[in-house]
């Protein structure tokens, strides 16, 4: 069999969607299949600069990468303009400007979907959000081959699957892949008129062998970092939504209690976290980082105590899952996604969103239990070990990739 992944980045982009893709893709080709994947030579969607090689082979997956047009501020104020006046009352004169707007726009990777697509036997299209998603789909209609998407849509942010053009993909979709059984009901429970048949939760995977354990000072060291005292990690991009303030807020109220406490953020920068910075200068020990290395990213994981990441923005959130195979507690907002992943007061804790108080009270709970911290940990290990896996996951992949195979006759 010959699948065509599609998606708006890929590894070295960082980003869960990005990696969800690259782990399916890697392991299908494990598997013996022949996957290609297009996607735009970009690792940051701000700009979708174009700064990566037009081919690779990396892992038995044929990457092919297309320019993309570079997101200004001219093109934001687009994107920005097409939705205050798009969600007014659902008018589709204003799909253009945030199609355009939210890119990539690719247009190779367009003709190249319709000279090519023939020769799949299916397209799998990953992140709804993007607008690679539409024209990949129109595409893969004009070529009649299968559609397979995974939209990895947040229920709280309604820009990420109630735009017209969104609806109609996931509306003339063969199949969905949902991340969590709460995304497959909402899918359901859409006005789109949806079969449950055409729906399944693959959830998302690891492999737990690219986790090893690491003596905590060992891997602390490694980053130049205290090797003694109480670390908690912020791992993300610094996106308002991710809930860094909250948990620098919570960090600065803990720190008198709690002298031995630093914090670690981490991630790629945004102009919501150097505005933080800006107003929240020389904070002790406090230790930012900017975008990380897989290996960097690794060694945060096994040096941390706990991971704080707040965000009211996700479709699953993997760093949780990364975070439990090292045998370590998170704390999460409470919604939609989150809370069908991590199991409160079982092997994490969920904040109220957007509280800082709450935050601050689950961080003192687990500071003041190292007990407690070391059960959740391990009870996170063993759900990842029996749920979570990127076999578990690629063979639910294969499945419904015959099921859709199979309806077309």
């Amino acid at each position: 069999m010959r699948y065509l992944h599609v998606s708006h980045q890929y590894p070295p982009a960082v980003g869960g969607s990005e990696k969800y893709i690259a782990d399916l893709s890697e392991t299908l080709a494990a598997r013996g299949f022949e996957v290609d994947v297009y996607t735009s030579r970009s690792v940051d969607f701000h700009t979708w600069q174009n700064v990566l090689p037009p081919f690779e082979r990396v892992k038995g997956v044929n990457v092919h990468r297309f320019w993309s047009m570079y997101r200004r501020g001219s093109v934001w104020r687009m994107l920005h303009f097409g939705l205050r006046h798009y969600w007014k009352n659902r008018s589709a004169i204003y799909e253009p400007l945030i199609f355009l707007g939210g890119g990539p726009i690719a247009p190779r990777l367009f003709t190249q979907l319709l000279r090519n697509g023939r020769t799949y036997d299916l397209i799998h299209l990953n992140c709804l959000v993007y607008s690679h998603v539409a024209y990949g789909y129109w595409a893969a209609k004009k070529a009649s081959v299968p559609i397979v998407v995974t939209p990895h849509l947040h229920p709280e942010q309604e820009v990420t699957y109630n735009i017209g053009y969104q609806r109609k993909v996931l509306q003339g979709a063969d199949h969905i892949l949902a991340d969590t059984q709460a995304e497959h009901d909402f899918l359901l429970n859409m006005d789109l008129g949806l079969k449950p048949e055409r729906i399944t939760t693959i959830g998302v995977g690891l492999d737990p062998d690219q986790y090893p354990h690491v003596p905590t000072p060992e891997a602390r060291q490694r980053l130049a970092l205290p090797t003694t005292g109480t670390m908690l990690l912020f791992l993300g991009r610094k996106s308002k939504y991710k809930g860094l303030e909250l948990v620098v807020e919570a960090f600065q109220a803990l720190k008198t209690e709690f002298p031995d406490l630093f914090l670690v953020a981490a991630g790629p920068e945004t102009e919501d976290s150097r505005r933080l910075w800006s107003q929240q200068a020389n904070v002790p020990d406090l230790y930012v980082l900017d975008k990380v290395t897989d290996a960097e990213k690794l060694h945060l994981l096994q040096a941390c105590d706990l991971l704080v990441l707040p965000s009211v923005g996700e479709a699953f959130g993997i760093v949780y899952l990364e975070t439990w195979l090292l045998g370590k507690p998170v704390i999460g907002a409470d919604i939609t996604a989150v809370r069908n992943v991590v199991a409160h007061g079982i092997d994490g804790l969920l904040a109220e969103p957007g509280s800082s108080t709450a935050v601050q009270t689950h961080i003192k709970t687990l500071l003041q239990n190292p007990a407690l911290r070391q059960d959740m940990g391990r009870r996170g290990q063993e759900k990842v070990l029996a749920r979570y896996t990127i076999n578990q996951m690629t063979d639910r992949l294969e499945a419904v990739y015959a099921q859709t195979l199979a309806a077309q006759g």
